[in-house]
């Protein structure tokens, strides 16, 4: 089973994948174009709109290129992608020219190996376009290694994610935790600002309506549904520390924050009449250019807790001022 973070309709091309290597996968087209003599080494993914060209070696035709798509329906790649692990060696020049497609007109031969991801779906395949015919180069034999290298880079890339998943999760909610909160709410708060939408952070705090109720991680996990299920998607949510869950969201106005706080703590009173959720926010305009972390503090700051612990300091300090 891939990573929940891996979303295989999506081109490698388009997503944040630093640990492939792809100008390695690049060299590779290149050294199977010279073994083969061919004209075009390339590599297809199978995407959820396209068959994509994710690499491909250097070229005099441009119809193989990085970035090219290809319909769903076309055939050659339909079967090339499906094919067994072998690969296949396929003679283009007996084939009826109605079943190919244009970029196959004046093409004599292509020889394939299917790439899989690690759970056996599949990823797409090599492509070796017009092998000069020698008895080396009758079979797809020698891409064996490439693609072998290409479903380990895979398994390693899925591994990574998997990874980086966990660790920008909490255990007890499934929600991120800080430092997934941290790392994934600079983005979307900057492509909000962009697209011009007004953001705010609201703080959460669940604490027991009476002192006999005790905090447990089931109450965690009660706040954290009830919070996914009040904000949209666009929005984030992070099991911040311990009972403090915070919140980016993108509202139409500040009385909007006002209404997703109350609407929390009245859901979670209707469930449990023993717990209370206090919340503490602020509101940004677009043209606003402070950083995550600040708003973070900022909001945090209103808070009943946060209010204690200063008032304690500053208790502290005055103390010691006078002794």
């Amino acid at each position: 089973m891939l990573p929940e973070n891996i979303d295989t309709s999506i081109s490698l091309l388009e997503s944040d994948n630093t640990q492939l290597n792809l100008v390695r996968w690049m060299h590779q087209c290149e050294l199977m174009k010279r073994y083969y003599e061919a004209d075009v080494v390339f590599i297809i993914q199978e995407t959820g709109s396209s068959f994509e060209v994710i690499v491909s070696s250097i070229s005099q035709s441009r119809q193989f290129t990085t970035g090219t798509a290809f319909d769903r329906d076309h055939k050659v790649f339909q079967r090339l992608v499906r094919s067994l692990p072998d690969g296949l060696n396929i003679d283009l020049t007996n084939h009826d020219h109605v079943d190919l497609h244009e970029e196959f007109d004046q093409a004599h031969s292509l020889l394939t190996r299917p790439i899989l991801w690690p759970d056996g779906t599949h990823f797409g395949c090599i492509c070796v376009l017009n092998a000069k015919a020698s008895t080396s180069a009758s079979n797809s034999f020698m891409l064996e290694p490439f693609q072998v290298l290409l479903q380990q880079e895979l398994t390693l890339y899925c591994q990574t994610q998997r990874i980086e998943s966990l660790s920008m999760r909490d255990r007890e909610t499934g929600m991120l935790n800080q430092y997934g909160f941290i790392m994934m709410a600079p983005r979307q708060l900057s492509l909000g600002r962009r697209f011009g939408a007004h953001a705010g952070i609201i703080f959460f705090e669940l604490y027991s309506a009476h002192t006999l109720e005790h905090i447990e991680e089931k109450h965690h996990r009660l706040l954290g549904s009830i919070i996914q299920d009040t904000i949209r998607t666009a929005d984030i949510a992070a099991h911040y520390s311990d009972d403090q869950f915070v919140v980016l969201v993108f509202v139409d106005s500040e009385r909007d924050l006002l209404h997703i706080g109350k609407r929390v703590d009245k859901l979670i009173y209707q469930q449990n009449d023993q717990l209370k959720v206090d919340s503490s926010c602020n509101y940004f305009t677009p043209d606003s250019t402070l950083k995550l972390a600040p708003m973070l503090e900022e909001s945090k700051k209103g808070l009943k807790s946060e209010q204690l612990k200063l008032e304690e300091q500053a208790a502290k300090l005055e103390a010691a001022a006078v002794t």
